[in-house]
């Protein structure tokens, strides 16, 4: 019978093996990649239907009643400070308790013994808190007057009941919008009011893709109709880039949370300039 003798084989890999394997790896992750950019564009692209969708809706609520939602005494201004609304709440825990999460269908007040979040602006002959016949909100208490302008899309039949204020407010950043008003305070227009819409915890990264998408191009955060807060303030004050660092390494950062503000009606002058007032006729 014929012998066989077999030979101890070679452990490990040949070149050619570990080429295919790190060819492999290379394409796995460059998918992985990829694909996290794929998301990332997706959330920026949520964000800015946001709030085109709700600018869609505001007009379309004001071409109805001759009012912005929240508008509660027709000044052209929204009552509600939306640049007031804490920035540096992190966990957005203060600023989710500013909306109602209840599913009440709301009312017009017509008293002042109303339920704060339950409701819209007073009509028109309905006494406010002092008494007197007034569209205003006064019986509002300042931390709830952040769902009158929802309430007042619901009581128009343009946003369903069944949907809290709270979620109907949450945005695909895990945060909230606020619609309102925001005192400008750049340098190149009168200090004034704007109805804007205001954004939170919005990372770098995805404010500066909607400001691209807006304002066409994301060189400066002052500018145009999406524009970054200042993180600590409490007004219309802006950053003059979106590079800013963060407040643990001291590093510009991709993913540090800024706060942004988007002029959906009229819009102020941009930063760069002196402002002259204009002549009256005397």
């Amino acid at each position: 019978m014929k012998k066989i003798n077999l030979k101890r084989r070679q452990a490990g890999f040949t070149l050619v093996e570990l080429s295919v394997v790190l060819v492999v790896v290379g394409l796995l992750f460059g998918a992985v990649v990829k694909g996290q950019e794929m998301v990332d564009v997706a959330k920026a692209q949520k964000l800015v239907q946001d709030l085109k969708n709700t600018e869609a809706i505001v007009q379309k609520y004001a071409l109805a009643k001759g009012r912005m939602p929240g508008d509660c005494d027709s000044d052209g201004v929204v009552d509600f400070a939306a640049d007031a609304t804490l920035r540096t709440d992190i966990d957005n825990t203060a600023r989710a308790a500013k909306y109602n999460y209840t599913t009440t269908q709301p009312t017009y007040g017509t008293s002042t013994t109303i339920a704060a979040a339950d409701f819209g602006c007073l009509q028109m002959g309905s006494l406010s808190s002092g008494g007197s016949a007034t569209l205003t909100n006064t019986d509002i208490t300042a931390p709830l007057q952040a769902n009158t302008w929802i309430n007042d899309l619901k009581l128009a039949g343009m946003v369903s009941d069944s949907v809290p204020n709270r979620i109907f407010a949450k945005t695909v950043n895990e945060d909230f919008m606020f619609l309102g008003s925001v005192q400008d305070q750049s340098d190149m227009s009168a200090t004034a009011t704007y109805n804007a819409i205001v954004v939170h915890n919005v990372p770098q990264w995805m404010a500066r893709s909607v400001a691209t998408a807006i304002n066409g191009s994301d060189a400066v955060a002052n500018r145009g109709r999406v524009r970054q807060l200042v993180r600590t303030g409490s007004d219309g004050s802006y950053n003059a880039t979106w590079d800013l660092t963060s407040g643990v390494a001291g590093e510009k950062m991709r993913d540090s949370m800024v706060s942004i503000v988007y002029f959906y009606d009229r819009v102020p002058a941009a930063t760069g300039g002196i402002y002259v007032a204009p002549v009256g006729p005397t």
